[in-house]
């Protein structure tokens, strides 16, 4: 019945397709968009990687930085950079895990002081040492806590994307956040970051995807303050996901 339908009557195959094409952008629940979103931000049960930091100026003036990146995603969230180079910030070291009740928590380790601080506060929203990236940026996604909105869909460098709205229910750093989420990979290929009178402050870029053990990942994540003109650039390299990585990994140094 369904194929007579279409073909008698052209007119009302039109009227479907009309009707159908808008309502794309909601086909998908927002749950779901997000659940599928944190799924590909930290997919696989671990993940082990080189990492590069590029800290950028206005002038155009950078440094480098370097280490090897850890995160796993059971039976808990936690991730740990060790940084092998500038000499001195070799022998750094910072884990963040995500508590039960959603908050992230950060343990710094520096080699210079010989000492470890323990942060216990919500630092999500606090710059990581300096660069434009902030805690929450380097993986633990804390997407609760916010009112979320399915705008539409738009395309960006030839990829079809998800536009969704984020707006914080309780006292925040930001005012609005932007992500662009491909609608085939769920990664945000694009994240703005609104203050609270509405200026674009940060904008944070997925670029160079590709696949690796199974999973669209990208190798170069670029996060811009707007109003400084700086910029910090993460080129990941020899990423391996699914590395049955320790638990001691992840615990106190000793």
């Amino acid at each position: 019945m369904r194929t007579t339908t279409w073909r008698r009557g052209s007119g009302t195959a039109l009227a479907l397709l009309v009707l159908l094409v808008p309502m794309r952008a909601s086909a998908i629940d927002v749950t779901e968009l997000l659940a599928r979103a944190r799924q590909a931000l930290e997919p696989g049960t671990d993940m082990r990687a080189g990492f590069d930091f590029t800290i950028a100026n206005a002038r155009g003036e950078s440094v480098h930085w370097t280490g090897v990146y850890y995160r796993r995603s059971v039976p808990d969230s936690r991730i740990r950079l060790l940084f092998d180079s500038p000499l001195d910030l070799r022998g750094t070291d910072v884990v963040v895990r995500r508590a039960t009740d959603g908050i992230s928590r950060t343990r710094i380790y520096l080699p210079g002081l010989r000492r470890e601080r323990e942060i216990d506060a919500d630092m999500r929203g606090e710059s990581f040492l300096g660069t434009d990236f902030n805690y929450e940026d380097l993986g633990l996604q804390h997407l609760d806590f916010q009112q979320h909105t399915l705008v539409g869909e738009e395309e960006l460098d030839g990829r079809a994307c998800y536009r969704l709205e984020s707006v914080p229910d309780r006292g925040w750093w930001y005012g609005k956040i932007v992500r662009s989420i491909d609608t085939k990979t769920f990664l945000p290929r694009r994240t703005e970051y609104y203050d609270r009178s509405g200026v674009l402050w940060k904008v944070r870029t997925f670029n160079d995807v590709k696949t690796v053990n199974g999973f669209p990942t990208a190798t170069r994540i670029a996060m811009q303050t707007v109003p400084t003109g700086t910029s910090t650039t993460i080129t990941l390299s020899d990423i391996q996901y699914n590395t049955k990585l320790a638990d001691v990994l992840f615990e106190q140094r000793p």
